[in-house]
């Protein structure tokens, strides 16, 4: 791999965290209810490359790493919207206070004690300016927060910390810290062993925890489908929906999804009963290395979100990051440090990009 160009860091770095920061560039370490809404009725096939319109009742988001983090900051910052959240591996909203040097030293294997009313004053001053909803909404989200035993990443005090920010704000929690698994999203599917983390970053577990997670925020869930699919794939063109380019918060060489740090393609899984009926919008992010630019469709057909989506009545939406290393971000992780540029500083509220990105395409689905 080339040199990585990374950003001047807020304060210099112990040695320690020096070490994890270089593991991280050379991709050893990974990565309530909503509001009432009218059901949109389900039109015509849309063009190659744009989200269908369809009736959706309620939308979860939920990811692993920085898809965990990022999963939590469209939660907070869209209460309103989001009806529940499932995080694998990640840490509090805010945790990395804009700063490179933070993210690494206080919120992947270290964390410094004492940091939790910084977050949470972080998020009461979003919430009154208006840049997130009302922190109110979280009382009513069901969520749920997974954390291996062996996990070399992210420290469990970290999870810990995660937790007790969404107690803090009376939300109906559900925290899983007791199972051996290393770093990655948990699926039946996964090709990696429970403790272990490598790539692709999918670990199988037993018992399933991706069923724990989904029974928790949907408030239960019926067996997978375990034959073939019964509904399909299909690519979305993430350029018809980016954000525009700001200066500052954005590389200029590039255009459409990709000046923002995402990739062109996403993918939707719709089954087909719910191209016409009503059904649940579940918005599922990946981790670093995890990209479809890195592992091709991996994370988008092993997760067995898809096997759940059958049979539960969910359509499932995965967005795409890209690597880039203009922003320091080789591994392809979603933007949870403000990494797009110096006036990238609300990357965690509605008006950070990708955020705006993401929720563009909730919206086009109808959620």
């Amino acid at each position: 791999m080339s040199p990585v160009r990374v950003p001047r860091l807020a304060r210099r770095p112990s040695l320690r965290t020096a070490l994890v920061l270089s593991l991280l560039l050379l991709g050893v370490a990974a990565t309530g209810a909503s509001a009432a809404r009218t059901a949109a009725v389900p039109e015509a096939a849309p063009a190659p490359g744009a989200l269908p319109r369809l009736s959706i009742s309620a939308d979860y988001v939920t990811g692993i790493s920085s898809g965990g983090y990022m999963a939590t900051q469209l939660q907070v910052a869209h209460s309103s919207r989001f009806a529940g959240a499932g995080i694998y591996s990640a840490g509090p909203y805010y945790c990395a206070q804009n700063s490179l040097a933070v993210a690494l030293a206080d919120c992947l294997p270290d964390y410094v004690p004492g940091q939790l009313p910084t977050y949470i004053a972080k998020t009461d001053e979003y919430a009154a300016a208006g840049k997130i909803d009302p922190t109110s909404n979280l009382a009513r989200h069901r969520t749920w927060v997974f954390h291996g035993t062996k996990d070399p990443t992210v420290a469990e005090a970290v999870s810990d910390e995660l937790a007790a920010y969404y107690r803090h704000y009376g939300t109906p929690l559900t925290y899983r810290s007791t199972v051996a698994a290393g770093h990655g999203w948990v699926s039946p599917a996964g090709p990696v062993p429970c403790a272990d983390t490598m790539a692709p970053f999918i670990n199988t577990c037993s018992p399933d925890p991706l069923k724990d997670m989904l029974t928790t925020v949907l408030g239960g869930v019926k067996a997978p489908n375990t034959k073939a699919l019964k509904g399909a794939v299909t690519e979305v063109d993430q350029d018809r929906y980016a954000a525009p380019a700001v200066t500052g918060a954005s590389n200029p060489a590039r255009t459409g999804a990709e000046a923002i740090g995402m990739g062109r393609t996403g993918y939707l899984y719709t089954p087909a009963s719910c191209s016409t009926g009503t059904c649940r919008l579940v918005v599922a992010l990946h981790g670093c290395k995890q990209t479809a630019e890195q592992i091709g469709r991996t994370f988008v057909d092993r997760s067995f979100l898809n096997q759940y989506a059958d049979t539960n009545g969910l359509v499932v939406l995965y967005p795409q990051a890209r690597p880039d290393e203009t922003f320091g971000n080789p591994n392809g992780c979603w933007d949870w440090w403000g990494y797009l540029g110096a006036a990238d500083g609300d990357y965690a509220t509605k008006n950070g990009p990708q955020m705006r990105t993401v929720m563009n395409m909730v919206t086009a689905l109808g959620g």
